[in-house]
């Protein structure tokens, strides 16, 4: 298929559930193998195998007939670890140990003296397995950052649409509880206040909260009206709102995603506002948690400079609370941020460096679900699709609140499958939260995941889409031309990287092609990793010289 063809496709696909996850099935050799069950299968017999062991043979699947080298496979499972080495002589020797049981006596890895393993057996995709996520309790911190959700208000005389307030009201209640660090007041509690008999700075100290969520249902013939606005109960104002308008007869079809569009974006519109507030503080005055959140609202105007500031305020929180998990979580995924967007000139010892502050992260929380999907982000940087995709998994269960996770997920899983719901889950958190810190980012994941669906066009546009709400992020600027150049866009990807020489004139043909190394998924069937790395180099060899 021609990249015009795909293109063409694309523009045929339809739409999915984005709650569904999958996970590709591979059959290898005489093997099935599950790795969202980390089991191998042959003959009717499971052969469990542990996750990292799962990992090296996907990795060996995804290089069938290849050699690959051990400091490729430690990399890529394993993140740089110098003391690796003799996990993957016992991964390998585990999976030899499973392939015996092929019927037909076939030898399935082959060692290359001094080099490497190369996987002999034919390898071939088989139908995804399905996913769906369970849900959990996460605990909440935090004082001042703490919010009450007052009773939706029924503006109507039909005596059931009460009842659908009142739900509303419990639900949101329940699902911004999940919401790492945020307290949020008891439904009993707040169902003592009526909002219009006072002021929100009153009900806000009553309630010992800052922030108000009050919402309104209306009921207008066939159709209903949801009304739902934050307000910050300090300063008497409001900082959000949002009004979705649908047919009554799917109420309760859609309730469930009503309710979690609304708290996402609640949980979003929350912490920036709380940022925002913290940008008016010295940050002497801030503790660990709350130079973490300074830090987060930095990344709306992303660059070199914020990149290397969001440094600084979180090793300040490190010195201010060692013990706290989510800051070292947040410095992981600053330091493997900067090694991808070639911020940093040492990429081995930062990668090193974020894998200890991430290890340190899951020892001291190893079930907050800001820490998880910082795992998550972490493993994504370094190029471990298969491992984000676990902890992603699990952060979105513990907190479904948090968009940039269901981002994250969404880009990982597409990568994982070649399939599109998680171009969906992207999509779905950009229509939640337009106004989070990494809204930028999330088109330039878009992005990548068109170009791992073949579609040149529409990565153009994603990367276009990235570059307007974040102008001048190098990395950006870096795949947009690559996508330009290969769909045969030459003098637009002239243009683009003649930018890129303004923004990063230290940025080189070879990051790229080590990025792009690293990044194990992110290319398909139709656009190889060989064609974009060739498209790139045709246009930056016949750029003009400096």
């Amino acid at each position: 298929m021609t990249i015009l063809e795909g293109d063409r496709a694309c523009e045929a696909r339809g739409t999915s559930d984005v709650s569904r996850v999958h996970s590709a099935r591979l059959r290898v050799g005489a093997f099935t193998a599950d790795p969202s069950g980390n089991r191998l299968e042959c003959s009717g017999v499971d052969y469990p195998v542990e996750p990292l062991v799962m990992d090296v043979l996907c990795f060996l699947a995804g290089r069938a007939g290849e050699t690959v080298s051990r400091d490729e496979l430690i990399e890529h499972v394993w993140f740089f670890n110098p003391y690796a080495d003799e996990s993957l002589t016992r991964a390998i020797s585990l999976l030899r140990r499973i392939f015996r049981h092929d019927p037909g006596g076939r030898a399935y890895i082959e060692t290359t003296w001094k080099r490497g393993y190369r996987l002999t057996a034919d390898v071939r995709m088989l139908a995804p397995a399905r996913h769906l996520p369970t849900y959990y309790q996460a605990p909440a911190l935090e004082d001042e950052f703490a919010v009450a959700v007052l009773p939706f208000r029924r503006q109507s005389t039909e005596e059931s649409d009460g009842f659908l307030a009142d739900g509303l009201t419990r639900d949101l209640t329940m699902l911004l509880s999940r919401v790492p660090r945020l307290r949020v007041a008891a439904y009993s509690s707040a169902q003592t206040v009526r909002e219009g008999a006072d002021r929100a700075p009153v009900i806000s100290d009553r309630l010992d909260v800052r922030y108000l969520v009050s919402g309104s249902l209306a009921r207008q013939g066939e159709n209903f009206q949801l009304r739902v606005a934050l307000m910050d109960g300090v300063d008497d104002a409001q900082l959000w709102a949002q009004r979705i308008d649908a047919r009554l007869d799917q109420f309760f079809s859609v309730q469930d995603k009503i309710v979690l569009d609304v708290s996402t974006s609640l949980s979003s519109a929350l912490h920036l506002s709380h940022a925002a507030a913290l940008q008016q503080r010295k940050p002497f005055q801030l503790n660990a948690y709350e130079l973490v959140q300074r830090a987060e609202a930095l990344r709306l105007h992303y660059n070199s400079e914020t990149a290397h500031e969001i440094v600084t305020l979180l090793e300040h929180a490190l010195e201010l609370d060692p013990g706290d998990g989510a800051v070292h979580a947040a410095l992981a995924v600053q330091h493997t941020q900067n090694v991808t967007s070639k911020f940093c000139d040492t990429p081995a010892e930062t990668f090193s460096l974020a894998k200890r502050h991430i290890d340190a992260g899951l020892s001291l929380s190893p079930h907050d679900p800001e820490v998880l999907a910082a795992a998550g982000i972490t493993a994504t940087m370094m190029g471990n699709a298969r491992l984000a995709v676990r902890h992603l998994r699990t952060a979105l269960d513990l907190d479904p609140n948090n968009a940039h996770t269901l981002a994250v997920l969404g880009w990982q899983q597409c990568w994982l499958t070649g399939e599109e719901e998680g171009l969906r889950m992207i999509e779905t958190a950009e229509e939640r939260a337009p106004h989070h810190p990494r809204f930028s980012l999330w088109a330039h994941y878009r992005g990548h995941c068109e170009i791992r669906l073949g579609c040149a066009e529409r990565a153009i546009d994603a990367y276009q889409d990235g570059e307007a709400r974040n102008p001048g992020y190098s990395l950006n600027l870096v795949t947009l031309a690559a996508a330009q150049a290969v769909a045969g866009r030459t003098s637009d990807a002239h243009s683009t990287l003649l930018r890129l020489k303004r923004v990063a004139p230290d940025y080189r043909l070879e990051d790229y092609i080590g990025l792009a190394r690293r990044m194990t998924y992110w290319f398909g069937e139709r656009l190889t990793r060989k064609a974009m790395i060739s498209a790139l180099a045709d246009a930056w060899h016949t750029l003009p010289a400096d």
